[in-house]
């Protein structure tokens, strides 16, 4: 017998989604409201309207994972619809089919997570968890990539972008002031999680901030954008957010400027440090108390450090399994059930006992179980084996290469800066990673695919020759 909610999803999707490509590839108007809605939606509410957005068809939400269920959202279901009509109306008005760049290297990664899944890991269903996330991310990025055309598609991208993040700061703003509350997650039910969503966003304000041919809406716009993304970025509190934060702000507006200090160039930096640190002076009492709770030599050289226990109780894995890894999205059962003991660790999170995992089925009798390591690559390598990490940086570089070739390039034309953009918003994750392995929550991953879609299809028709 199925259950209603499976029997909605599967009437609901067989009767939405072929009506949604047949409307979206017939109207203009339609198809774009279907784009903003997945960029808008890939901040993820829990619900919307009262009603849930997504639905697990299997799920272990005891598990302490990266991803711990099959999740179809509409957001897959918009994807699908804005892929599909994308190619319809690209053969209906003469614009040619392509092979988006670095999609190869993505589907490498997914191929790889798949037979490490099927071929190593022990147990396999938390993998199996993660490799859907990855294969709706790749569907996401292969949908925008479609999606955008011309330089009019990258407009409503950026309106839409400054929507998403002005909505955060509305909440933001609410949940610290009217409700009190110390860290702030917004919608991505995290604080690092919206921390690195809006350090992906801010170099992109700054860019368009600097395009020639903007008008003077885009630029008000993206300046308000810039300050409440810098308000959340603050409010979460997240330590190496904010020294990203300052870092990939200041190399933004140089290379946005080219290094030259005109008199104008000088008011804006001048302008900005001054609201900059206005902003942080008003929440640095949180800042500082948080701050000032640990240094980096006890974060990483003492037994009681979160982030140096990741990599004690990950490098015995790494040695045991240097080619497979652990199993993709298996840190917390193997590191729990086996390397925390070995490196000493008998207690985390407060003295608290480590609480084993007793099965895939059964949840743990206790509350303390390993979290996942506060480090994207520690935690790839230790999964996935140096295969893993080596093709995860693969893709990084060819993202690099997309969006970093606008450096050697004069242009200070709008589709230039979104590039430029893109190449600062992939170095922030990348930064934050070395501290989070937030690039992993669904949110964030989905708005990187997203960011770097658009780069890849500017990379890819920067020639007249492709554009026709």
């Amino acid at each position: 017998m199925i259950e209603s909610k499976y029997l909605i999803f599967y009437i609901g999707s067989a009767i939405c989604v072929p009506a949604g490509i047949l409307l979206a590839s017939t109207s203009r108007r339609i198809h774009d409201a279907v784009f903003v809605a997945l960029v808008l939606g890939v901040t993820q509410p829990a619900s919307l309207f009262g009603l849930p957005t997504d639905i697990n068809f299997l799920s272990r939400d005891w598990y302490r994972g990266t991803t711990r269920g099959i999740e179809i959202s509409y957001l897959d279901l918009l994807a699908v619809i804005l892929l599909v009509s994308s190619l319809i109306m690209r053969r209906r008005d003469g614009f040619r089919l392509y092979w988006p760049p670095s999609l190869g290297f993505q589907i490498s990664f997914l191929l790889w997570c798949c037979i490490n899944v099927a071929l190593f890991s022990q147990p396999k269903l938390f993998g199996i968890f993660e490799c859907t996330k990855i294969a709706r991310a790749i569907l996401l990025f292969a949908a925008v990539a479609m999606y955008i055309r011309r330089p009019r598609e990258v407009r409503i991208f950026i309106w839409t972008l400054i929507g998403a993040v002005c909505y955060e700061t509305v909440l933001s703003l609410l949940d610290r002031y009217a409700y009190g509350m110390h860290r702030i997650e917004g919608t991505l039910g995290h604080p690092n999680s919206l921390s690195m969503y809006c350090l992906q966003c801010v170099p992109i304000f700054i860019a368009v901030f600097f395009a020639e041919g903007v008008g003077p809406r885009m630029r008000t716009a993206s300046v308000i954008a810039f300050l409440g993304a810098t308000a959340c970025v603050l409010f979460t509190i997240s330590r190496m957010g904010v020294v990203a934060l300052f870092l990939i702000s200041a190399v933004a507006f140089l290379m946005c400027t080219g290094f030259r200090l005109s008199p104008r160039n000088a008011g804006l930096a001048i302008l900005g440090i001054l609201l900059m640190t206005l902003m942080l002076a008003k929440s640095w009492d949180t800042l500082s108390s948080r701050m000032q709770g640990t240094n980096l030599s006890e974060e990483y050289f003492t037994q009681e450090g979160d982030r140096g226990s990741y990599f004690r109780m990950g490098m015995p894995a790494i040695r045991d399994f240097p080619l497979s890894g652990m199993g993709l999205n298996n840190w917390s059962y193997w590191v729990t059930n086996r390397y925390a003991i070995e490196a000493g660790y008998e207690t985390i999170e407060g003295g608290l006992p480590i609480t084993p995992y007793p099965s895939l089925n059964e949840p743990p009798r206790g509350p303390t179980q390993a979290a996942p390591a506060h480090n994207y690559y520690l935690i790839t390598v230790a999964e996935l084996g140096w295969p893993g990490l080596s093709l995860v940086l693969a893709i990084f570089g060819r993202w690099l290469w997309i969006s970093g070739q606008v450096l050697f390039m004069r242009n200070r034309d709008l589709m230039s800066r979104v590039r430029l953009g893109a190449f600062l918003s992939l170095w922030g994750i990348m930064l934050q990673s070395w501290t989070e392995w937030e690039f992993r929550q669904t949110s964030v991953y989905f708005n990187g695919h997203v960011i770097l879609a658009v780069a890849a299809t500017l990379y890819y028709f920067r020639s007249p020759a492709r554009r026709a």
